[in-house]
């Protein structure tokens, strides 16, 4: 397992911008200031900035190994998290992301306190219609993740579920961050789109990622989007260049 310590950076994703300034107006120049998140005036192309906390933990998030019930594919096994193993979201209930080389086989979570080490949830669920990128979102029959804390979370792959010796592993962590009356009033106000910038301005990786990936699964055509995706998935803090050509899969529920 590794440590990745890094310097905080940012990726910024370009898009059209619509400038507005105001003339003169009783024999002088203004120009309306607008808070940071409400910049873009077109609302159909904000501009996107992740920027991911300067912050990291140890963890795996590939296994590129085989087993027997488990034949070496192209592409690993991998949950899409930033290349420090920390994913940070404000939801009780977040969402994970995996890419899975398999066409069918069975997922096992487990999440721990990552203080105390004690098991606070674990799940199983079937993959029926694999190759390509899953999600699974934490049930609202878990206990929900408490602001401030960090969690592991551990996803195990079962390629035949008979064989239970057999399996591939990747773990690292989330943490939760309390969300303003301010900033919950802004993500109320704004198109999708603009939730996505709002969410990758202030490092909250799994809301990035998962409103991302269901506008690109809602308008897989859409070359704004398209650009979006590779480009967040390709930031060297993140490291999932491979990922971004793969389709999205629907999937999963707990047992």
């Amino acid at each position: 397992m590794t440590l990745i310590k890094w310097s905080q950076q940012r990726i910024t994703l370009i898009f059209p911008l619509t400038v507005v300034l105001v003339g003169f107006i009783g024999g002088f120049r203004g120009l309306w200031a607008e808070p940071a998140w409400a910049i873009a005036i077109n609302p159909s192309q904000p501009v996107l900035e992740f920027e991911p906390p300067n912050d990291g933990a140890p963890g795996d998030r590939e296994d590129a190994g085989s087993r027997p019930g488990c034949p070496k594919q192209e592409k690993p096994f991998t949950a899409l998290v930033p290349a420090t193993n920390l994913g940070v979201t404000v939801a009780a209930y977040p969402t994970f992301w995996l890419y899975m080389p398999y066409r069918s086989g069975s997922v096992e979570l487990v999440l721990e306190d990552e203080d105390t080490k004690n098991r606070v949830y674990q799940t199983r669920f079937q993959v029926k219609d694999g190759a390509g990128i899953i999600s699974f979102r934490l049930p609202e029959t878990a206990p929900p993740l408490e602001i401030g804390k960090k969690y592991r979370w551990r996803f195990f792959f079962f390629c035949k579920p008979a064989r239970e010796s057999d399996f591939l592993a990747v773990n690292g962590v989330i943490k939760r961050e309390p969300l303003t009356a301010m900033l919950r009033s802004q993500l109320e106000q704004v198109s999708p789109r603009e939730r996505v910038a709002l969410y990758a301005k202030n490092g909250w990786w799994h809301e990035t990622f998962t409103e991302l990936a269901e506008l690109r699964r809602a308008k897989p055509q859409d070359s704004s989007l398209a650009a979006n995706w590779a480009k967040l998935l390709k930031h060297p803090l993140v490291g999932l260049d491979e990922i971004v050509s793969e389709p999205l899969v629907p999937c999963c529920k707990s047992e």
